[in-house]
């Protein structure tokens, strides 16, 4: 009843204002030459007959743009947008409304298409040098076209070298924002392998959102946006990507990718569709040092090698049907199939009871897929255009299902006990059903845009743990229902700037259940405001940009199941489905002025999701489990970003610091209250990111540059070693660009490998030293022939439960 009365404001407020906003605006959409939206072009309305300056705008992703009208009498808009010839209209009327004005004019939008100037972009190509960084209404934008990030490699590449971004433990991380959720053309991104078939060379900028709008999920912390460039002309086109990477010091260590996509477009259809298959391998050393405190002191020192070999072959095939310039319609059919899996893992340590030495155990474990397979699957059907005059329509459906079986087997001996064999079979299927739908409407000065976001997630989860007492087998299901409904009105104001608010409801209903263990299962429903506020304009020549929003991140589904997990007979681990969602509060603020960004963020969250450690059952045993924190977790990071430009040669410099205020109550037996505090506070990390580029005539690139990071706090663990990756490539463009051939290195000092940790449980402290396999070298060929990239235009729905499962 909450969501439906919800709704019905939504719909009301939508309905009223359009039916009483009677304004002069001007609306319209730029497109190209294939009909095809022109985004950041510029709209300029000038009176007659002084052709003086009116109102200006710039046209947002899908072309759009909107002017208010003040004059009554004609003028004329002038377009313009880089690569495109400029365009000026017949006269408009700038009040058709008034009398005594008959044009024919009655207010539609216009849609004002744009010819492709070819000697300016020849230009620009031959001139590329500086990625242009520039504040929008949303987040900080990076131009690729025209620059020396071009050609580096894939979009995954692109990514790790624009500012605002960083590569992190999992990939590319929106700096004090962690893992962003990525968009290609307005497409959410569903599998990583998509940064992989982008290239380099088809993007025409990224933009970075640290502080996302209502009109994305409430757990959705960040975004970036790519778009690619607009490829001309129907017909056949294809791009093969092969590349191999191998360890330096790991025979075993090697990552060959072949990846080819077609597509081919005639009129107003586009057919696409690609496959691509990858092989990862990943291996890691490590000593360890635990010590737990209860009526005795255990003391456990040991080493682990583990090591990972995962192939998988992903495709896609679909669609897009622009029936004309107004609406689109299209499918998209998307599968992952993982048909290789292996973990090998051996476990030695040495186990002392008040400094006696009591146990040497000894543990081989393997890990692999059953004989069922395993895969993902999911579609995306979309329509998008604009109904009436000047009602934007996206609506969206998706389907996802992933099926994960697996089998792990070890071997566990003791030289004070009998040795024992555990055997767990595992298995996941999960289902989502979702569904999105946007409208916006230009009202007086801005646009109002509302929507609603349903998605319906089923995931169940078998565990069966033989050869192991006290491990009870388990079999449950989460249920999770999430009903959101948003607004957000945003203006822009003469002298002032940009200015949008907006707010977000999102209703869940969430059930636990286990068939194996009913009295383990929960019913719970969650309803929660989330508002967003945020300011744009400038301070003389400064770009500053000021955001607040607030935020929740729901735990992973693995994190809902209590089934336990055996790792040897000290250590066990299990999720948590009393979990509650974290909320946080976000502010942030960017700055931009010539070639130097600052970008500030600050965080407060309460309920924070943490990996967590405590006393279970016998002496000395343990159970690794996530919980909520009782207290505020605060964060910070600051950030500058320089990228200067000195005749062939491009800097691309970052440096940063990010503090957090964390203090936890824990229970230590050591105490004489049984409990303490402990505070991981006061040694924030530093970081620095130096990029250099030199740019030399037939096709000649060649990079040198760093990453450093310091000793510091990271949420619940202190990073006691210093990290320098040192890493090289040289790149050359052969066939008019077509060919690309890349020679890179990472790690290559030998100074990156090493990530060691300490952290406090209060009863027990850990001591970890990694040793990862970082030291690598990669060559890549890439081919284009004709290539086009796809229009479709799906945003998708419910893809952060997606990434939950």
């Amino acid at each position: 009843m909450k969501y439906l009365r919800l709704m019905a404001i939504v719909v009301a407020t939508m309905t009223a204002m359009m039916s009483f906003a009677k304004t002069n605006d001007l609306s319209g959409k730029v497109i190209d030459e294939k009909g095809q939206p022109l985004p950041f072009a510029n709209v300029v309305l000038l009176s007659l007959p002084d052709s003086a300056f009116v109102q200006g705008a710039v046209t947002d992703e899908q072309g759009a743009f909107l002017l208010v009208c003040k004059l009554d009498r004609e003028g004329f808009l002038k377009v313009s947008c880089v690569g495109y010839e400029t365009v000026y209209t017949a006269p408009i009327p700038l009040l058709w409304e008034g009398k005594g004005i008959d044009t024919g004019y009655d207010g539609s939008p216009l849609v004002i298409r744009m010819k492709e100037n070819t000697k300016l972009l020849g230009e620009v190509t031959v001139k590329a040098q500086l990625p242009k960084t520039q504040l929008t209404s949303e987040g900080l934008q990076t131009n690729i076209k025209g620059s020396v990030l071009e050609h580096v490699g894939t979009a995954q590449d692109v990514l790790a070298m624009t500012p605002g971004l960083m590569e992190g433990k999992e990939g590319v991380e929106v700096i004090g924002r962690g893992a962003p959720e990525v968009y290609i053309n307005g497409h959410r991104m569903t599998n990583a392998s998509e940064l992989d078939r982008l290239q380099s060379n088809e993007i025409q900028s990224v933009e970075v959102i640290t502080n996302p709008g209502v009109q994305y999920k409430a757990n959705v912390r960040s975004v970036v946006r790519i778009r690619t460039i607009k490829r001309q002309g129907d017909g056949f086109g294809f791009n093969v990507n092969a590349s191999h990477a191998h360890s330096l010091r790991w025979a075993d260590g090697f990552d060959p990718r072949i990846f080819y996509d077609v597509n081919y477009r005639t009129g107003g259809v586009d057919i696409f569709g690609s496959i691509n298959y990858k092989r990862r391998t990943a291996r890691q050393l490590s000593d360890r040092k635990k010590t737990t405190f209860s009526k005795t002191v255990f003391y456990e020192e040991g080493d682990l090698n583990s090591s990972t070999c995962i192939q998988t072959l992903l495709g896609d095939l679909g669609f897009n049907w622009q029936i004309d310039d107004h609406h689109f319609v299209g499918a998209t059919l998307e599968w992952d199939w993982v048909f290789h899996v292996k973990n090998h893992t051996t476990d030695n340590a040495r186990v002392f009871e008040n400094d006696s030495l009591t146990d040497i155990l000894s543990s081989i474990t393997d890990s692999r897929l059953d004989d069922r397979t395993n895969y993902s699957l999911g579609t995306n059907i979309y329509y998008n255009g604009t109904v009436g005059k000047k009602l934007g329509v996206d609506v969206n459906f998706d389907y996802y299902r992933h099926a994960t079986y697996g089998i792990t087997a070890s071997h566990e001996t003791s030289s004070m006990t009998h040795n024992t064999d555990v055997f767990t079979p595992l298995s996941t299927v999960a289902d989502l059903y979702a569904a999105k739908a946007v409208f916006s409407y230009p009202i007086w000065k801005g646009q109002l845009q509302a929507g609603t976001e349903e998605t319906f997630t089923r995931n169940s989860d078998e565990n069966r743990v033989s050869g192991v007492d006290f491990i009870h087998p388990s079999s449950s299901e989460v249920k999770e229902d999430n009903y959101a409904g948003f607004a957000t009105y945003g203006f822009r104001l003469p002298e002032v700037g940009r200015i949008s608010a907006g707010v977000r409801y999102e209703y869940v209903r969430y059930k636990y259940e286990d068939a194996l263990a009913p009295t383990n299962n929960l019913v719970r429903n969650y309803g929660n405001w989330f508002p967003s506020v945020s300011y744009s304009g400038t301070i003389g020549p400064v770009q500053v940009m000021l955001n607040y929003s607030a935020k929740t991140k729901r735990p992973d589904f693995s994190y809902l199941s209590n089934a336990i997990r055996y790792i040897n007979r000290y250590t066990w681990q299990s999720g948590n489905a009393q979990l509650q969602p974290q909320l946080s509060h976000d502010i942030s603020l960017t700055a931009a002025y010539k070639f130097v960004t600052l970008m500030v963020n600050y965080t407060r969250t309460d309920d924070a999701i943490i990996d967590w450690s405590v006393p279970y059952g016998n002496e000395g045993l343990e159970l690794l489990q996530p919980r909520n924190l009782d207290t505020p977790f605060r964060s910070m990071s600051v950030t500058v970003n320089l990228m200067p430009t000195f005749g062939p040669w491009t800097l691309n410099y970052s440096f940063g610091i990010q503090p957090q205020w964390l203090s936890i109550d824990v229970q230590d037996p050591r105490e004489p209250t049984g409990t303490r505090v402990t505070k991981f506070n006061g040694k924030p990390i530093g970081f620095a990111q130096l990029r250099n580029t030199i740019t030399l005539k037939e096709g000649w690139q060649f990079e040198l540059g760093t990453k450093i990071s310091s000793k510091g706090y990271t949420e619940n663990m202190y990073v006691t070693n210093v990290i320098f990756d040192l890493t090289a490539a040289v790149q050359k463009k052969l066939l008019k660009n077509t060919l690309v051939l890349r020679l890179e290195g990472s790690d290559l000092a030998g100074l990156a490998n090493h990530y060691d940790i300490v952290t406090d449980f209060g009863n027990h402290i850990l001591c970890q030293d990694n040793n990862r396999d970082t030291q690598r070298v990669k060559f890549s060929l890439r081919y284009n022939f004709n290539a086009a990239r796809s229009k479709y235009r799906g945003t998708g729905a419910g893809q952060d439960s997606k990434k939950r499962l």
